[in-house]
């Protein structure tokens, strides 16, 4: 892929709101933020853990093990050193039949605290309109 294009995967109504970009578009936009030389991002499932594109200048990471409990993907912490070299460790999905919760630990565990209202919502300002 060079540019931008459609990414019918991740978009299969086709509405072309979701798109994916060539390595073209991350040196691109290095060249234009100097001195940035790498991206470094987060928040998609990818089945290693961690995936490097466009000739390593731009790193994916996912943390989370068998997401949703249905993808059977590794999670993955980045390690940089000193150096500014980095070290992925990966971390694999544990069989679903282990129980890994401390049991005990969760009825020890207080609730969590309820979310403060919005402002306009206590003023009755509300609008009723996305938050």
């Amino acid at each position: 892929v060079v540019g931008v294009s459609v990414n019918e995967t991740r978009d299969p109504d086709g509405s072309g709101r979701i798109v994916k970009f060539g390595p073209d578009r991350v040196q691109e936009f290095l060249d234009a933020n100097r001195p940035l030389s790498m991206i470094i991002r987060a928040h998609e499932c990818v089945m290693d853990g961690f995936e490097r594109f466009a000739n390593g200048k731009l790193i994916t990471v996912f943390s989370a093990t068998d997401y949703c409990g249905s993808h059977k993907n590794a999670g993955a912490l980045l390690f940089i050193r000193r150096d500014l070299t980095i070290l992925p460790k990966l971390i694999y999905p544990m069989e679903r039949s282990q129980n890994a919760w401390d049991q005990n630990m969760l009825r020890q565990r207080p609730p969590t605290p309820p979310r403060p209202v919005q402002r306009a919502r206590r003023l009755g300002e509300d609008n009723g309109g996305d938050w």
